[in-house]
């Protein structure tokens, strides 16, 4: 039996629409409708293309479908000034169903750990940003900002990276079984400024778990982001420190002055200076002539020392699939043929090399032989 329902998934989940689909295979965009409602059955050309398309086996579209809907558009923090954000970021929703189940599908090998960060999000509750920064901070251990990807993590977010656009640096959601996400873009981005883009996405987890993004009007969406902005801040560069530090800078206009903040800090320059002006360390005048020099120098789009800090990337999912499969709990051959994709569906879904699996899929070889050679 043809499941339309999986073709619709598989769809949506490559951003494709029903006309860009049907143009790409030849048909009628009615033609893709009827093959989603279940009305007719594609022909095997059409399959094979689909196949091919889509970096599934035929099978894939022949068994039940086996994603569940775990996250909703309302809680997507999904920032974007792109007209079609909400068609976008429902497509998204497709994606974060598939990825939940693969994650699920490998942490059913792991002993239950426990979820840090939603804790924190519960206990954000009625405390002011500078607090919930704070806590966060404390909680996370966190005492050098090189580390923020690796203590999110360990406090049981999973980060991703995707083609997410141009225009759009990060989002970020709670799905239904209380599981947090930070997806970033995956278009080349400094350290820095993706350093405070995790931060931004951690507090919108921790500050706006249970608001429904997608029926803020527009003013109540740029106060959310004001917030998420003003909880970076906070915990990116915390009052004490960061105050103690700032007076070493002698020429605070100049925002080449603030280089060796921006290292020991890992944020941009103009976070720095941004979060030293609303501390009242800059006058009016300096944070006017500051933004001036910025302009003058084309130093906005890119700093100085962007290209010397090393941008660290996720690496949760990564060890989750290496335990698993180094532990021989399952293999990836089994997990190709349970989900009927084939490895490039799962390298361009977690965005992992083709390297990291060919290990893998040389494993899943060797053990059928030996299992071969063994029954013989």
């Amino acid at each position: 039996m043809f499941f339309g329902e999986k073709l619709k998934s598989v769809r949506e989940l490559n951003g494709i629409s029903r006309k860009e689909l049907a143009e790409l295979i030849n048909v009628s965009e009615q033609a893709v409708w009827q093959y989603e409602n279940q009305h007719t059955v594609p022909a095997f050309m059409i399959i094979n293309k689909l196949k091919k398309l889509f970096l599934v086996k035929p099978q894939f579209f022949y068994t039940k479908p086996f994603i569940k809907k775990v996250s909703d558009i309302e809680h997507i923090a999904y920032r974007s000034p792109d007209r079609e954000a909400r068609k976008k970021a429902k497509m998204e929703t497709t994606y974060l169903n598939f990825v939940d189940y693969v994650i699920s599908d490998f942490e059913q090998y792991l002993a239950p750990s426990s979820n840090a960060i939603a804790f924190m999000s519960e206990s954000a509750y009625r405390k002011s940003i500078q607090e919930v920064a704070q806590e966060a901070r404390k909680e996370l251990a966190l005492s050098n900002n090189k580390d923020l990807m690796y203590r999110l993590e360990l406090a049981g977010i999973y980060i991703l990276e995707k083609n997410i656009g141009p225009n759009i640096d990060a989002y970020s959601t709670w799905t239904k079984d209380d599981r947090a996400f930070i997806i970033l873009g995956n278009i080349k981005k400094s350290a820095v400024r993706r350093n405070f883009d995790l931060a931004h996405e951690l507090g919108h987890l921790l500050l706006h778990k249970s608001i429904e993004m997608d029926s803020l009007s527009r003013d109540e969406y740029r106060q959310i982001e004001k917030e998420a902005n003003d909880f970076a801040s906070y915990f990116l560069m915390p009052e004490d420190e960061f105050m103690q530090d700032f007076q070493a800078i002698s020429k605070r206009s100049n925002p080449y002055s603030y280089l060796e903040m921006k290292t020991k800090y890992m944020v941009s320059i103009m976070a720095l200076e941004y979060r030293a002006y609303n501390l009242g360390l800059l006058t009016f005048e300096e944070n006017r002539y500051f933004y001036s020099y910025l302009n003058r120098h084309h130093l906005r789009a890119k700093e100085p020392l962007d290209e010397d800090i090393s941008v660290i990337k996720p690496g949760k999912v990564r060890a989750l699939l290496s335990f698993v499969f180094d532990n021989k709990l399952t293999t990836l051959n089994k997990v190709l043929d349970d989900y009927n994709v084939d490895v490039a569906f799962l390298e361009n879904l977690l965005d992992i090399d083709d390297d990291f699996f060919h290990k893998f899929q040389a494993d899943s070889a060797a053990n059928y032989f030996q299992l071969f050679s063994n029954v013989n």
